[in-house]
C-alpha cells in the first residue's frame, strides 16, 4: 500500500516487531519522539483482551501531557473478538492528535467491521519476503483477476459444480479449491502491491472463508464485483 498518504489515526502494522517502523513514521510525519514521551504508550501481551481495551481508552481520552500528539503501540499475538468490537468506537472516532499502531504478525482472527476502521501497513521486509517467492498465485486465481465479471462468476460456478450433495467428500474438496483460490489471490495482491482497498477486500473474505460454515462461494462472488 502507499505509506505516503496522510497518516491514518489507527494502523494495523503486519509483521514482525515493528518498533523501529513506528519510531521512523512518529518522528518524520509527527515530530513524535517516543523517547522518554509521558504521551507515549507501549503495550506488549500475547493477547489483547478487554482488560487491556479499558486501560487503553482510559489512556486515550486523557489531554497530551507534551504537545499536541499522544501515540500508542500495542505489540501482541492476537485480539479477541471482544476486544475488537470494545475498540470500534475509539477507532473511528479518536480524541485528536491520538493515533494507535497496532503489531500483529498476521490478520487472521480479525473481524471486517475491526479491518474497516484501519489502515493497514505492511513492514517492507515482509514484503520482500513475499515478492522473492517463486510459487506465488495460480493459473485460476492469475485467470480470475484478469476476467471481466461474467467470466469471473463462470469459474466460480465451474467450481461449485463439483459440490455433488451425494458426496461430502466432493462438496469439502470443492469448497477448498475455492478457499485455495482466495489465499492464491492473496499472495498475488502481496507481490503486485495491489490498492490498498484491494488488498483489505481480499484479506475480508479469506477471514470469512475460514469461519465454519461460510460460503467461499459467495465470497468469491462478492470478489467478482469488488476487484
Amino acid at each position: 500500500m502507499d505509506q505516503n498518504k496522510e497518516l491514518h489515526h489507527a494502523s494495523v502494522v503486519i509483521g514482525d516487531d515493528c518498533r523501529s517502523f513506528v519510531l521512523e513514521i512518529l518522528i518524520n510525519r509527527l515530530n513524535f519522539n517516543t523517547k522518554a514521551n509521558p504521551d507515549f504508550l507501549l503495550i506488549e501481551n500475547q493477547s489483547f483482551g478487554i482488560d487491556e481495551v479499558r486501560n487503553l481508552e482510559r489512556w486515550a481520552i486523557g489531554k497530551p501531557l507534551v504537545g499536541d500528539v499522544k501515540a500508542s503501540l500495542i505489540i501482541v499475538n492476537s485480539i479477541t473478538f471482544e476486544a475488537q468490537n470494545a475498540l470500534l468506537k475509539i477507532l473511528e472516532e479518536p480524541p485528536l492528535g491520538t493515533y494507535f499502531f497496532i503489531n500483529l504478525q498476521s490478520l487472521g482472527g480479525l473481524l471486517p467491521t475491526f479491518l474497516s476502521r484501519v489502515r493497514i501497513l505492511f513492514l517492507r521486509s515482509d514484503l520482500e519476503k513475499k515478492s522473492q517467492r517463486s510459487d506465488l498465485g495460480d493459473g485460476n486465481a492469475k485467470k480470475f483477476l484478469l476476467s471481466q465479471i461474467k467470466e469471473k462468476f463462470s469459474m466460480i460456478r465451474s467450481l461449485s459444480k463439483k459440490e455433488d450433495p451425494t458426496s461430502l467428500k466432493l462438496r469439502g474438496a470443492s469448497k477448498n479449491e475455492m478457499k485455495e483460490l482466495i489465499k492464491n489471490l492473496e499472495e498475488i495482491a502481496y507481490k503486485n502491491n495491489f490498492k490498498a482497498q484491494d488488498l483489505k477486500n481480499i484479506l475480508i473474505a479469506k477471514t470469512f472463508a475460514s469461519v465454519r460454515g461460510s460460503s467461499p462461494k459467495m465470497l468469491l462472488e462478492w470478489l467478482s464485483c469488488v476487484l
